[in-house]
């Protein structure tokens, strides 16, 4: 039985950690996020007391540098634009803090169940979160008893995503959800990938494949966002097993993958096309997470109605130079009817605030290279999603290169902290 609780009660952090959750009984504005950076200030305090030092990382300090000279910039936008909205002046402690401090909380627990905490096991964690959040959502959507338990426990469901006709969890939905689910994917890809080279790789590569297709399919049933993640992983797995490499295509050491993948494909279609045939539900859910397909396969034009509102309504610029170099001060309120995050940040922070908060991400994603065997393209598709994902929604994805700086090297079992600053 403690072999079953423990690794459930781990599941459950890590899901309160990248999908935050606001419950009802706790004061408003205290969501699972915030608890659980508070725990992990107070692990990193009490460590630091007990080595008689703070440790850190240089790739985490220079991180911390970035995201405050980011802040800066912002505040001063805000300043000279005589604006209050300080949605990105405190982006340094209240977003970036709070995700470096729950990712050592998470990270640190998870350590000390396994003795070690990695890639790998970071990676089996999130695939099954997001697993259980499309699982939660299908039942939310078709069993009222599970519906109303889950909307009477936490801020959103009906308050939100109903309005929309979304199918949401515990906590995920929308783009949030989408970003979730699209980092996942290019991690598991990732996974996929690196299964030769890994001693637990055959083990788990059924488990992988099946993970990628169906959070690829339910998670774009919650938000579409989630396609960005599954084409940049599918990107990641067929240029990694196409290129020419010793043994040929078809090399014996491949031909496992390809009988598994062909298989898996052969069953998720089986199925669908099923559900699709026999549940207007699933039809409508299917059609809306796949909109671009359906429509390209029955108009000849691939499009959405989001793309559509994108590409005709949002793009919207400063109209002064002096908008373009300091913004004007305002992000909130969805001012400039925009969701477009080139725009956003643009419009609130200027071209230096955007280049900015860009390098900021591009060195996170980066450095994880100097960590991680084998993580160059990883880190690439990271940087794509984070792009890519701007183009339709303001948003980061620290989160993950927070986990990320708190889990071992690939060379060493050094503490999340890895070394000395000095």
């Amino acid at each position: 039985m403690k072999k079953l609780i423990i690794p459930t009660i781990l599941t459950i952090l890590v899901s309160f950690y990248i999908f935050q959750v606001q419950f009802r009984f706790l004061p408003m504005g205290l969501n699972t996020k915030i608890i659980i950076a508070a725990i992990g200030v107070f692990i990193f305090g009490v460590q630091c007391i007990h080595n008689h030092e703070i440790r850190m990382s240089r790739r985490t300090l220079v991180s911390i540098l970035l995201a405050v000279a980011f802040s800066i910039w912002c505040l001063f936008c805000i300043t000279m634009n005589g604006t209050d909205d300080n949605t990105y002046t405190n982006y340094c402690w209240r977003s970036f803090g709070t995700w470096l401090g729950g990712a050592y909380a998470v990270c640190f627990f998870l350590r000390r169940r396994h003795q070690r905490m990695d890639l790998e096991l970071l990676t089996r964690y999130m695939a099954i979160v997001c697993i259980a959040q499309c699982a939660i959502a299908l039942l939310i959507d078709n069993v009222p008893f599970v519906k109303r338990i889950v909307d009477s426990l936490i801020y959103g469901g009906p308050e939100e995503y109903q309005p929309l006709n979304r199918l949401y969890g515990f906590g995920a939905a929308l783009d949030t959800a989408g970003v979730v689910f699209s980092v996942t994917l290019v991690l598991v890809a990732h996974q996929i990938v690196q299964w030769q080279k890994n001693p637990t790789g055959k083990r788990f590569l059924s488990s992988y494949l099946i993970a990628f297709i169906l959070i690829t399919i339910v998670g774009n049933m919650i938000a579409r966002t989630t396609t960005v993640g599954a084409a940049i992983g599918l990107g990641y797995i067929l240029f990694s097993y196409i290129r020419i490499q010793r043994g040929g295509f078809i090399a014996g050491e491949n031909m496992r993958f390809y009988g598994i993948l062909a298989g898996l494909l052969i069953a998720a279609i089986v199925i669908s096309v099923s559900l699709y045939n026999s549940s207007p539900v699933f039809k409508e859910h299917l059609r809306f997470a796949f909109e671009g397909f359906f429509n390209w396969a029955e108009t000849g034009d691939f499009s959405t109605d989001s793309t559509d509102k994108l590409n005709s309504v949002m793009w919207i610029w400063p109209e002064d130079t002096r908008s373009w170099i300091i913004g004007t001060g305002i992000f909130g309120h969805y001012v400039y009817a925009t969701d477009i995050g080139y725009c956003r940040f643009t419009l609130y922070c200027g071209l230096p605030g955007l280049a900015l908060f860009s390098i900021f991400f591009i060195f996170n994603h980066l450095s994880i290279q100097s960590k991680f065997r084998h993580s160059s393209f990883l880190s690439l598709c990271l940087i794509a999603i984070t792009f890519i994902i701007w183009i339709k929604v303001s948003t980061d994805i620290f989160f993950i290169d927070a986990l990320l700086f708190c889990l071992d090297d690939d060379t060493n079992t050094l503490s999340p902290c890895e070394s000395s600053i000095a």
